[in-house]
């Protein structure tokens, strides 16, 4: 329920609806609130009227006019209209008629009008002085109007339930409509960020505020992808263009290194020979990242047996760990699979082993492990990676200090092959040590 509501469409949509229910309470209260103003101001006035009756009676025929009129307006009981309730006592307080066998306290001196229960029924009457010490009171039922009022309270409510499950059901309506359309968006940029090529947005257009961001995010994506494309050609054409160039002066090097028999100047064409070997690297590596992230394509989804692979290339390493004085483990799930291309799995496994071997000293444990999801694990205790490094030692160029030498693209390497195949890179303090994990992530 958290999670639904953390949508903004939805909350809009819910807002939306109370406002709505809201309004039609208040409304309703004030025509209830209205509605019975009005009724007893009639049922008073029917009253007055009636009163003003039995006073004319009281003119022409004195007492006995009066209960007379009484009796008849007794003797005949309205079905729909409010019952009449009446009761005239003389100067000491004896009933002389009327089908109040109690009278309300009323002070007749100033016609004063109260609400008094009778029975089971409430009513509103009025008491008036007559001639000779008469008091009349007469009153009629809010029976009625009660039952009125319930009605229309049943009738608001089921007004109201309709329109409020209306109004929400056209405001989640909408709210779906643009929650698909933003998160549309947001899948375009999960894209983008994970390597793959964003789908682009275009839609028949409703010619609105969202249609016009989806633009701007189009033209963005579109304009981003060409920059990362000329970048990825540029980075590419400089490794190829000097490769060669750099392998020929390795060889002037070599030739010049085989004829010289100055001690010192050998040591200098070793080094220069290094360098070059370091530098040819890092453009291998440059370019296995470009051909591991080419834009707008996936991963191949042939079907691979992750335990086989990886128990190969633990059969290859065992030897390199032994001459390095490295205590190397595997511990291999059977039967993992996964849909992805066999030959990058194979470098992402490398380079996560070659990066434990080459950064822990001898004497140290190195585990290879790779289990269901697929998860493969790469964990060893040495001296570890610092909390602060942590996430931006995937990034190309960068490296722990504690790390030492290197070019910051081997890791660089196993996140982007990674995210190829929908997997996440991610390391974890292994106390001591440090653990290198790769699992389900965002799946493209």
């Amino acid at each position: 329920m958290k999670r639904l509501f953390s949508s903004l469409a939805i909350r809009q949509a819910a807002i939306s609806t109370l406002v709505v229910l809201v309004a039609i309470l208040g409304f309703g209260m004030l025509a209830l609130v209205s509605v019975r103003h009005a009724a007893r101001a009639d049922l008073l006035n029917t009253i007055d009227t009636d009163i003003a009756g039995l006073v004319d009676g009281m003119v022409q025929g004195g007492p006995t006019e009066v209960e007379r009129r009484i009796a008849d307006r007794t003797s005949f009981l309205p079905t729909m209209n409010a019952a009449p309730y009446y009761r005239l006592t003389d100067f000491r307080g004896h009933r002389l008629a009327g089908n109040m066998a109690v009278g309300p306290s009323i002070d007749p001196t100033r016609s004063n009008t109260t609400e008094v229960t009778i029975g089971s029924d409430i009513i509103l009457a009025r008491a008036t002085l007559l001639r000779g010490g008469l008091t009349l009171i007469v009153g009629r039922s809010l029976g009625p109007i009660y039952r009125v009022e319930r009605q229309l309270g049943w009738t608001l409510a089921a007004a109201a339930s309709v329109v409020t499950a209306l109004s929400l059901a056209i405001g989640l309506i909408v709210a779906r409509r643009l929650m698909a359309r933003i998160s549309a968006m947001n899948s375009a940029f999960a894209s983008f960020g994970e390597g793959i090529r964003a789908p682009r947005l275009r839609a028949p257009a409703h010619g609105d505020e969202i249609d016009a961001l989806a633009g701007q995010v189009d033209l963005h994506l579109d304009r981003i992808e060409r920059l990362l494309v000329a970048q990825r050609d540029i980075t590419d054409n400089i490794a190829h263009e000097l490769r060669t160039p750099l392998a020929h002066l390795d060889t002037r090097l070599l030739a010049a290194l085989d004829h010289n028999r100055d001690e010192q100047v050998a040591r200098t064409l070793d080094a220069a020979r290094a360098d070059i070997r370091s530098v040819v690297s890092l453009f291998d590596a440059l370019l296995d990242i470009a051909m591991a992230d080419p834009p707008g394509t996936e991963a191949s989804r042939a079907t691979i047996d992750l335990s086989e692979l990886a128990a190969d290339i633990g059969e290859l390493y065992a030897a390199s760990a032994e001459e390095a004085g490295l205590a190397f483990t595997t511990r291999i799930a059977p039967a993992v699979t996964m849909r992805g291309e066999a030959m990058q799995m194979t470098r992402l496994i490398a380079n996560l082993l070659d990066n434990a071997f080459k950064y822990v000293p001898a004497g140290s444990r190195v585990l290879l492990s790779v289990a269901a999801g697929p998860v493969i694990v790469v964990e060893d205790n040495g001296l570890g990676i610092p909390e602060a490094d942590r996430e931006t030692v995937f990034e190309r160029f960068r490296r722990s200090a504690i790390l030492g030498e290197g070019h910051g693209l081997g890791l660089a390497l196993v996140r982007v092959i990674a995210a190829r195949h929908g997997l996440a890179a991610r390391v974890e303090d292994a106390a001591p040590g440090a653990r290198f994990v790769i699992a389900p992530g965002v799946r493209p």
